[in-house]
């Protein structure tokens, strides 16, 4: 490090002294700051690349997940921007559409995709939801008043209607889900949880 700093000061200097007035002359803090920057920014990439690299999901929910993301996407228009979920092969695709022929078109794009054994389409008409909150707001807030915390559940809010997603351990827990969303003013709910299988 101290190589580094006297290095990176000599150069300065050794630029100064050759004639280069427009070059303003750093103080040594500044010098050290800027090596002491370096050091950090050094350590922590290799602390990044010494971590195990992010596994992959290539599940064939994954899988399937990302064919629909493809097909919607090659439509374009606000269906590129809808959102499939997939879990044991039930898809489900959560959006906006623009009118009732982009409707139909999601619906002939997205029909036999590998991975997929059931579809639901929960696409709603752009514009036509209140908007007291934003939708990510009705999102958090319908988590909070139900109080479950589980990677297992997905809630998505478009146009201010709900799309409950995912798996609980009861049907407490389903119900208030559902009652949440319906307590924190959505347009419309659509629950979709399902039970996780007991062992």
């Amino acid at each position: 490090m101290r190589k580094l700093c006297l290095t990176a000061l000599l150069c300065l200097l050794a630029l100064c002294t050759s004639g280069c007035a427009a070059l303003p002359l750093l103080a040594v803090g500044d010098v050290l700051s800027v090596a002491e920057a370096g050091k950090t920014g050094f350590d922590m990439a290799a602390g990044i690349n010494s971590r195990q690299s992010l596994s992959q999901d290539t599940s064939d929910d994954a899988q399937a997940e990302a064919r629909l993301r493809a097909r919607l996407h090659s439509l374009g228009g606000m269906l590129a921007q809808a959102t499939p979920h997939v879990t044991q092969g039930r898809a489900y695709i959560v959006g906006t559409y623009a009118n009732p022929r982009e409707l139909e078109r999601a619906r002939n794009a997205t029909r036999n995709v590998k991975g997929v054994r059931e579809l639901t389409l929960c696409l709603f008409p752009a514009g036509s939801g209140r908007h007291y909150v934003t939708d990510g707001e009705l999102r958090d807030n319908i988590l909070r008043m139900s109080g479950i915390r589980t990677r297992d559940v997905r809630v998505q809010v478009v146009e201010g209607n709900a799309v409950l997603l995912g798996r609980v351990r009861t049907n407490a827990e389903r119900q208030r889900l559902n009652d949440s969303a319906h307590d924190s003013g959505a347009s419309s709910v659509r629950n979709y949880v399902q039970l996780l299988a007991s062992n």
